[in-house]
């Protein structure tokens, strides 16, 4: 598996990231130990790197993969707006992760220069952090193309996380070839970029060879993260990661959908959440866009009466 300087982060990863969303109790509620062998089976297959967030739940996951495998390059990423937030979201994830580092912290779902200015202060404390060496590098993840363009005014910011695919799924406020321009330019300026939802949350599944062609041809992404839930999946990737797609072939007529079961109570709380207006109330009942859904299963996190799942 090839390795790559994550930007002018200082971190070097695999190209290919592990995205842990996918086991998570948001999508497939895998236990830790099943969530940690295939962590570990990906390590010797060479990805070295992996995603996560405070929302996920997957730290037990990844504290027992960091058993066999000390040496993780791990990103994680949290809502934090100010000191107390950031601080609170890293001690859980030292907690969590058995460990006083974490290589990459990340605010989460950034929207625009606007949201950025607004949380300054949580920016301020994790380059503290980071200059304790208890942090490696600070970043941001967002499904925003002005959140990407206003990137170049925060120097703390070093790594981005933003959403970019063939088909343009899930970008919030342009097109594709406006992510394009964005991250290319924030990257020519020296920021990391590791892409996701290069499969459009599962929309370009039936196309992942075409897909992920796509995002790997571009100089400007230095990595790309994948949900991955088993074996077969692990080992498809990692070696179209390596230019062999023929792997890839057999999972792709796996289709996977927001189910919402039929004792959903109609609160709204999953139609506030979603960033992507993918989910509204209808008649009582919580009614799913699909062409507007990429799976991130953000919802389900809000749902008091646990009715939504990813299958």
């Amino acid at each position: 598996m090839e390795t790559v300087r994550l930007g002018a982060s200082g971190l070097t990863v695999s190209r290919l990231c592990f995205g842990t969303l996918t086991m998570s109790p948001l999508q497939l509620n895998m236990p830790a130990e099943q969530g940690a062998e295939l962590l570990l089976y990906a390590y010797a297959r060479g990805v070295r790197f992996l995603d996560t967030a405070d929302l996920y739940g997957t730290y037990p996951h990844i504290r027992r993969a960091l058993v066999g495998a000390p040496d993780l390059v791990i990103s994680t990423k949290a809502y934090c707006y100010d000191r107390k937030t950031a601080s609170e979201a890293l001690e859980r994830a030292f907690r969590g992760l058995g460990r006083e580092y974490v290589d990459l912290f990340m605010l989460h779902e950034q929207e625009s220069l606007y949201t950025l200015r607004g949380h300054q202060e949580a920016l301020d404390y994790l380059c503290e952090q980071k200059a304790l060496g208890r942090v490696g590098a600070v970043g941001m993840s967002t499904h925003h193309v002005a959140a990407v363009k206003a990137a170049w005014r925060f120097p703390e910011i070093q790594v981005i996380h933003p959403l970019i695919n063939l088909g343009g799924v899930g970008i919030q406020g342009g097109t594709r070839a406006d992510m394009e321009g964005a991250v290319a330019s924030a990257h020519s300026q020296g920021a990391g970029v590791f892409a996701m939802k290069a499969l459009g949350g599962g929309h370009l599944i039936g196309s992942s060879r075409e897909a992920l062609s796509y995002i790997l041809s571009k100089p400007w992404i230095d990595a790309v993260a994948v949900g991955m839930q088993s074996f077969a999946e692990i080992d498809a990737n990692v070696r179209a990661f390596e230019g062999d797609f023929s792997l890839l072939e057999p999972l792709a007529a796996r289709e996977r959908h927001l189910m919402v079961h039929d004792w959903c109570e109609g609160c709204g709380r999953c139609e506030t959440r979603c960033g992507q207006h993918a989910i509204r109330v209808v008649d009582g009942r919580a009614r799913v866009d699909a062409e507007k859904c990429v799976l991130c299963g953000y919802c389900a996190g809000v749902c008091p009466q646990v009715c939504i799942k990813v299958v």
